[in-house]
């Protein structure tokens, strides 16, 4: 019988996530679907063996379960949510960013309909690369960080990372130098979102800009639970708390 270790199920999908992004020529559609959904698949599968570390009960979904090989296990989600709760392993709010955005991006394309545009994709990709392999060594002690710069088959990886630290250390000096208003952006979360433009300008990410009814600070639909309250996620927050507590906000 074949069968694969958590970690070695990682790997081969890194693998072939890797084959799809150093092959030569433009990426298609295509691509970007096998790399998003394979990265996916690493984060989850490494999410799930730091929690069989602490215990192997925590990769159920239903704990009570244990030992059972049959019962569901957890989401990558639940899975980062029970390594920071049970863990106390702390995630960088890009970290967290990108892991949301490649998650949605995997349920568009099991769900429904998938789109992304190729600045977007490398941006988002390098992201998560740059997670996988510090989380791989920080939490694992894998060396894959290192042989990212060894493997011949993986040292064209830099070429992502490159892309997305020139590209926000040159937009990033443009913004400053022009004095052009900014928010973070949900998408690649660095602060080159530009209100007037209402695009991001490292990643392309476009979305309306909105004015909050009560500080009149400009925020992101996307960036807010509740739409249709108005509200900035400050503000929204600060509601919301006062609501829990009786208080008037």
């Amino acid at each position: 019988m074949l069968k694969f270790s958590l970690i070695e199920n990682a790997r081969d999908s890194l693998e072939h996530a890797i084959e799809h992004m150093t092959t030569d020529g433009d990426f298609q559609l295509g691509d970007y679907k096998r790399i998003i959904i394979d990265l996916s698949h690493v984060a989850e599968l490494l999410f799930k063996e730091r929690l069989r570390i602490i215990h192997p009960a925590f990769i159920l979904s239903n704990i009570d379960k244990y030992p059972s090989i049959k019962a569901h296990t957890v989401s990558a989600q639940l899975a980062l949510e029970r390594l920071q709760k049970l863990g106390g392993i702390e995630f960088r709010s890009v970290d967290a960013s990108a892991l949301k955005t490649i998650r949605l991006k995997r349920n568009e394309i099991e769900h429904y309909e998938f789109s992304i545009n190729d600045k977007e994709a490398k941006i988002v990709i390098g992201d998560v690369l740059c997670f996988l392999f510090r989380f791989s060594g920080d939490e694992l002690n894998l060396d894959w960080g290192n042989e990212r710069l060894t493997n011949p088959k993986w040292t064209r990886l830099i070429e992502f990372t490159e892309f997305y630290e020139a590209q926000l250390a040159q937009i990033s000096e443009t913004l400053n130098e022009a004095g052009l208003s900014t928010l973070d952006c949900p998408i690649c979360n660095n602060n080159t979102f530009d209100i007037e433009s209402e695009t991001c300008l490292l990643c392309g990410h476009s979305e309306e800009v909105l004015e909050c009814d009560v500080c009149h600070s400009e925020y992101l639909y996307s960036t807010v639970e509740y739409e249709e309250a108005g509200l900035c996620s400050d503000c929204e927050y600060k509601d919301g708390y006062a609501s829990a507590h009786f208080e008037k906000y």
